[in-house]
């Protein structure tokens, strides 16, 4: 966190209203003191990053009974891993434009093989959290079927088109991949994409694998499972405030609790991360900036029989995925809350989660009632019943940060999701458990999440997305006066 105590109230999500009992870890051992001897892993962050990480260092064989703490700076999930929009859904192959499109021109500038490889990770979580959850029985609302990827623009339609024939043939390139059934498909009549997308004004869709779960019971479950192992425990309102290295053990300063020592810190602190390491090339690598979603109560119309039937992405829209019981969730990626009008940069970029902006606001409220065909009139009780916000956290080429950080043994980072982090961490961490306990590097991690001298340099030409002017007069800028967070604008990204 940039300030402690955090000077402001954070809204609150769906998620953790919906998980605040006795079987939550809401206060876990907030005014316990922090252990007196070193511990092997100190993780600083408790979202689903920090907890899967203790999960995986604490599994059979992996670390040989070292112990691990986890320090949050507030209740576990209480950042974007308990406020997101509860998809646990693999990119299909339309994220190949943004995946191959230049640095320089705002993509992620990979090759056509290097965006395979993401794509397939991505295809490889979903059955990971899948498996993980039903071997350990966990009560997650976890739900698995398909995702509907609707496209409403002619122009949207033919890039999709495109992006479909790319990525075949790139798959038939591969030598993992080749021979093998694409998990993806791709619809462009028009009469059939009204029809089972129920979007009055759908043109064509793919349709794929898709996952989605209560996330705050599942950080919740990783943390506890690490935890019933005896060698890993969670301390909630820890802030870590600094660190430093002394006789080759790292220091941390956390709030009002002391210090902890620890022989090797993993940082899954995502939109916090730049703060705590100000003025070096990751601090310019991240961008913190905020999302929003809403819980949404279905009418009649859309209720028993007729609930939906899928998750969706929607072209210059939401995306949206249904819980078991409780209806809807929603959320309006950056990006087309900035292109409809309804959110200024200004808004976006703020690196706090206090208040909901009324443009996105007013736009999640009435979406699905201008939108899906056959709604109807909402009652009383029904449409939009909470509406959040939540702090993520842009990179310069949308990808990830993971590894050990360079000239820092011992320290290591698995930050900046890009508002994907649900769909890439828990095998991610799987991958950096490896690395710190065994030093290898595993292929199943996409080399181009490596934290690189070299990946920071390169990123100098990502495109800048706003100037300081932008930030000037806003209302987020006086918010942020308001409360002391400062006015000077973050680093320019997409």
């Amino acid at each position: 966190m940039s300030k402690w105590p955090q000077p402001f109230v954070s809204t609150v999500s769906h998620w953790q209203a919906t998980n605040r009992g006795r079987k939550s870890l809401y206060n876990h051992n907030k005014d316990a003191a922090l252990p007196t001897e070193v511990i092997d892993y100190v993780i600083v962050g408790g979202g689903i990053a920090g907890t899967t990480m203790a999960y995986h260092l604490t599994r059979p064989g992996i670390a040989n009974g070292k112990t691990v703490a986890v320090l949050e700076a507030k209740d576990l999930a209480s950042g974007a891993s308990g406020r997101n929009g509860g998809h646990c859904a693999p990119f299909s192959f339309g994220a190949l434009t943004l995946l191959t499109t230049p640095l320089t021109e705002g993509g992620a500038g990979l090759t056509i093989e290097e965006a395979i490889e993401v794509l397939d990770l991505e295809k490889r979580v979903l059955e990971y959290v899948t498996d993980t959850i039903e071997k350990e029985k966990w009560d997650v609302d976890f739900w698995k079927g398909e995702k509907v990827e609707v496209r409403v623009s002619q122009e949207g339609k033919a890039k999709m088109t495109e992006n479909y024939a790319k990525w075949i043939a790139a798959r038939e390139n591969h030598p993992s991949l080749k021979g093998t059934e694409p998990e993806w498909t791709w619809n462009d009549d028009e009469i059939e994409a009204k029809k089972a997308t129920r979007i009055h004004n759908a043109i064509a869709y793919s349709k794929g694998p898709a996952g989605s779960c209560h996330p705050h019971k599942l950080a919740t479950a990783f943390m506890k499972s690490a935890m019933e192992t005896g060698r890993a425990e969670f301390y909630s309102y820890a802030p870590v405030q600094s660190t430093k290295k002394v006789d080759g053990i790292w220091e941390l300063e956390v709030h009002e609790k002391r210090t902890i020592k620890a022989k090797e810190v993993i940082f899954c602190t995502n939109a916090h991360t730049p703060h705590l390491f100000e003025g070096s090339p990751i601090a310019n690598y991240l961008v913190p900036y905020q999302a929003q979603a809403a819980n949404i109560t279905t009418p009649l119309s859309y209720s028993g029989s007729k609930y939906l039937n899928n998750s969706y992405t929607i072209e210059d829209g939401p995306y949206l995925m249904f819980t078991p019981d409780s209806g809807l969730v929603m959320g309006l990626a950056h990006y087309n809350a900035h292109k409809l009008g309804v959110m200024t940069k200004k808004e976006i970029y703020v690196d706090h989660d206090a208040y909901v902006a009324e443009g996105i606001r007013t736009w999640l409220q009435d979406y699905c009632k201008n939108n899906f065909s056959d709604w109807g009139s909402e009652a009383p009780g029904e449409g939009a019943m909470r509406i959040w916000a939540g702090m993520l956290c842009a990179t310069k080429n949308t990808l990830p940060l993971v590894g050990e950080i360079p000239g820092k043994e011992g320290m290591y980072m698995a930050a900046g999701f890009h508002g994907h982090g649900m769909a890439r961490i828990p095998l991610v961490t799987k991958y950096l458990a490896k690395l710190i306990t065994t030093k290898e590097w595993d292929e199943g991690l996409p080399s181009t999440f490596k934290i690189t001298e070299e990946r920071f340099e390169r990123g100098k030409s990502a495109l800048p997305f706003f100037t300081e002017e932008e930030l000037d007069d806003s209302l987020a800028g006086k918010f942020k006066k308001a409360v002391g967070l400062g006015s000077k604008p973050v680093p320019c990204v997409r």
